[in-house]
């Protein structure tokens, strides 16, 4: 259904005429993409009652549960959000400076943008669902270049060119090492099927090979979501990108990615117990084992200073934005780590909330970038929200959840993955949590700090501009009031997780 909504929408952006009546068929052209992406959300939900178990597709290519249709749903969901944001203020574009103008890109952008997200959407479901190691790596290339092309827009634009190359080199680099993998798996085992391929995981000769083809396959998914250390060009990208895009790249990637991760971490049975008894006893775990614990460790440890030091000393938004992000990138890992039901709890509770939470920011960060009828960049500038009650509670509740203040749902993530943490003896990773968490508060801190000091209150912001669209404030509501009183159905949430954990 994607796939020939996808070749309609395609088709008709391109018979369209350019030069009247632009604004109307771009418009058009997104509520076609929400329309596609609504319809097929429907249809997964509607049918959902026959994912409780593994269900095997097209000879075992693909594979269905209720584990990765969760995070299929939760993609689209965020994806329909964010693609709202191009439909902002239409209106009354004609009010906008061009200097807004080109910071949404709504003139040239906006017939691409649903397109290439339809692109990447299917590449996702393919990849999450993949069952086959030729059709991981399909699936994770046709996500990838989506995203490399997604980078580039707008053509005119050098700083756009020079993110989707350098996008576009290392996502190759981390290609290059999935792919590496891939060929080390299908050498030692002669099968393209995972579940064939995990089977032989049991025997001691097929172990340590196999073992290592999956860890060049994980670290190479790593690179591509920016995880220490090859956290550089992710940090670019977001201080370089044009925001809309960067609310974009800056989650789904990381929400498909590391859902895979998990469920190929999870295949291989491999736990600190089985390390200590080999330590203590000689039996257990092989060499590889601990050295994939100590690698995962390393990445870990590394996102998570880096993740909060670093952004001690940023004072553009989205840089501090992009160190958070790398922060996060720590805890989920770790909760990929500790691999067990409790972790897996923890993971599915505090991505959600993390997406939701980030998807917020971005959304108020559009809201304040057409406040201050100018192009966002430095923290001060989200002052021009200041005369709004709402939208100072908003970030308020925003950054809370961030920082973890309870009953707000980011409290409740990093509490059960701490939990999950110490009960699993990763007590120096535990340690490390709470210290870079409470780093991290600093600069989160320093975001409310700048809207609500005294400073800088030469902004000026025009009555003409202070609409920013019923869907766009229906949508960013929600997200909030989710972070807020979530608490109310906490007991079904968690029943929820754990729920969906067992069918992994």
């Amino acid at each position: 259904m994607l796939i020939i909504s996808l070749f309609i929408l395609l088709i008709y952006s391109s018979v369209i005429n350019t030069s009247e009546s632009l604004l109307t068929n771009n418009r058009n052209i997104i509520k076609i993409g929400l329309l596609v992406l609504l319809y097929s959300l429907y249809m997964i939900i509607d049918n959902l009652i026959y994912y409780d178990n593994n269900i095997l597709l097209f000879n075992d290519l693909y594979i269905l549960n209720t584990f990765n249709i969760y995070f299929i749903i939760l993609i689209y969901i965020i994806a329909m959000s964010l693609t709202t944001i191009n439909i902002v203020n239409m209106s009354s574009i004609n009010s906008i400076s061009s200097v807004l103008k080109n910071y949404l890109n709504l003139n040239n952008f906006n017939r691409y943008y649903v397109t290439i997200i339809l692109f990447n959407i299917i590449g996702i479901i393919l990849f999450m669902t993949s069952n086959n190691i030729i059709s991981i790596f399909i699936g994770i290339e046709l996500q990838s270049y989506s995203l490399y092309i997604l980078t580039g827009i707008p053509s005119k634009s050098n700083t756009s060119a020079h993110n989707s190359l350098f996008y576009y080199l290392i996502g190759g680099f981390g290609s290059i090492m999935i792919l590496y993998g891939i060929s080390l798996l299908y050498y030692t085992s002669g099968n393209i099927y995972l579940n064939n391929i995990n089977i032989l995981l049991d025997y001691t000769s097929f172990r340590s090979p196999l073992l290592m083809g999956y860890l060049f396959m994980i670290f190479g998914l790593l690179i591509k979501i920016g995880a220490g250390p090859m956290y550089n060009w992710s940090i670019l990208l977001y201080m370089n990108s044009n925001t809309i895009i960067t609310s974009y790249i800056s989650i789904i990637p990381k929400l498909s990615i590391l859902t895979y991760i998990w469920y190929l971490y999870n295949q291989l049975n491999i736990s600190i117990d089985d390390l200590n008894n080999t330590i203590n006893n000689g039996s257990g775990a092989s060499w590889i084992d601990s050295k994939i614990i100590l690698i995962l460790s390393l990445i870990i440890t590394i996102s998570l200073i880096i993740g909060s030091i670093s952004g001690l000393s940023q004072i553009k938004i989205k840089s501090i934005l992009a160190y958070s992000g790398l922060l996060n990138i720590g805890y989920l890992v770790l909760s990929i780590l500790i691999n067990n039901i409790n972790s897996l709890t923890a993971y599915i509770i505090y991505i959600t909330q993390y997406s939701i939470g980030h998807v917020s920011m971005f959304l108020l960060l559009i809201i304040a970038a057409i406040y201050n009828n100018n192009h966002l960049i430095y923290t001060y500038e989200i002052k021009s929200i200041y005369k709004n009650s709402f939208l100072i509670a908003s970030l308020l509740i925003i950054i809370g959840s961030f920082i973890g203040i309870p009953p707000l749902f980011g409290f409740y993530g990093k509490y059960y993955l701490l939990i999950s943490s110490i009960n699993s003896n990763y007590l120096f990773l535990s340690l490390l949590l709470i210290i870079s968490s409470i780093i991290a508060t600093l600069y989160y801190l320093y975001i409310i700090n700048s809207v609500i000091s005294d400073k800088n209150n030469n902004l000026v912001t025009p009555e003409y501009i202070l609409s920013v669209g019923n869907t766009l404030s229906y949508v960013f509501s929600s997200f909030v009031m989710i972070l807020l009183f979530n608490f109310i159905q906490w007991n079904n949430i968690l029943k929820g997780a754990y729920i969906i954990a067992t069918y992994i």
